[in-house]
């Protein structure tokens, strides 16, 4: 039976074995594969099936619970293959090439942070009590914003927006005269359906055309920067302080970015930053872009002449 049949069977108690097999190797110094200057010991080839296999313990439970010895010396020849081109990269100088450097160097940072932050996170409280108490403290935050589920057809001219208005009079089907009207692609395969809007999310002046229209009336032709929309308001919703249990995702998400940010603060006055903004002028020959003016201040008054005469 060959080794891939194989491995849809016996899912229960390869995971058992996986977990004894990577507990024994780890204990071991003995090398599994070596090329070169390089080496894998078989708890590290152990972690490489591992991330071959997308992280599934339990595919490498499988893998080593039901391969032959010679099986397992085939999947070692395939790492020593790849460790030999990497050995090869190295010989002819590639590793010290200004762009691979740079690859390596980055990649090495990447690695180091996500291991860092799996580190850190260990110590977070993220359980029910930590999370209802950052509730408390910040429960304004976590209010539904009124909003309005709107559909739209966009067109380049007022002309073609019309004359989507008129088709949606003529065959009372909005969602279809978008499919054929709108420039919109993204929508108009669901009839023109944006979804729920909060105010300040779409341009100004659709705002201001759909505040106050009747529900399930036509709105516009309504100008935008992106061209002519005709508008529809289908539903609104109030403003809603959101309860814990509706809140609890994102409250996760932020509990979890300020743990990061306090790691941040405390990095910060451990480890010198320095950002060099004369050496960023020019990035890829391309100069930044001018800073936005501020508005000049008031002149300060003159005091008048012979003021005193």
């Amino acid at each position: 039976m060959s080794l891939r049949k194989k491995l849809v069977m016996g899912a229960v108690v390869a995971f058992s074995v996986s977990a004894v097999a990577v507990s024994a190797f780890a204990a071991t110094e003995e090398k599994a594969v070596v090329v070169g200057n390089e080496s894998l010991k078989p708890n590290e080839v152990v972690e490489v099936l591992q991330s071959t296999a997308g992280g599934n313990p339990m595919m490498v439970g499988l893998m080593l619970s039901q391969g032959t010895l010679a099986e397992r010396a085939e999947m070692a020849k395939q790492m020593a293959d790849a460790m030999l081109f990497a050995e090869g990269a190295r010989i002819s100088g590639l590793a010290d090439r200004e762009d691979v450097a740079l690859k390596i160097k980055w990649q090495r940072m990447q690695l180091l942070l996500e291991a860092y932050l799996q580190e850190i996170s260990k110590k977070w409280d993220m359980g029910d009590k930590a999370m209802k108490k950052y509730y408390s403290e910040h429960k304004g935050e976590f209010v539904q914003a009124p909003a309005a589920h709107i559909r739209h057809i966009l067109t380049s001219t007022e002309k073609d927006a019309n004359n989507a208005i008129l088709d949606i009079f003529k065959n009372k089907d909005f969602a279809k005269t978008a499919e054929k009207f709108s420039r919109d692609t993204n929508t108009a395969a669901r009839g023109g359906d944006l979804g729920w809007m909060e105010k300040g999310v779409m341009p100004e002046s659709i705002d201001k055309a759909t505040a106050d229209a009747r529900l399930n009336s036509l709105v516009g032709p309504v100008k935008t920067d992106l061209g002519w929309h005709v508008l529809e308001v289908l539903e609104r919703r109030p403003s809603k302080q959101l309860t814990f249990e509706e809140a609890k995702d994102e409250i996760v998400q932020r509990l979890q970015m300020s743990y990061i940010a306090k790691e941040l603060d405390d990095l910060r006055k451990k480890v010198k930053v320095e950002i060099n903004e004369k050496a960023l002028e020019n990035l890829g020959g391309i100069p930044a872009a001018p800073a936005p003016k501020t508005p000049d201040a008031p002149a300060a008054e003159k005091p008048a002449d012979n003021a005193s005469k």
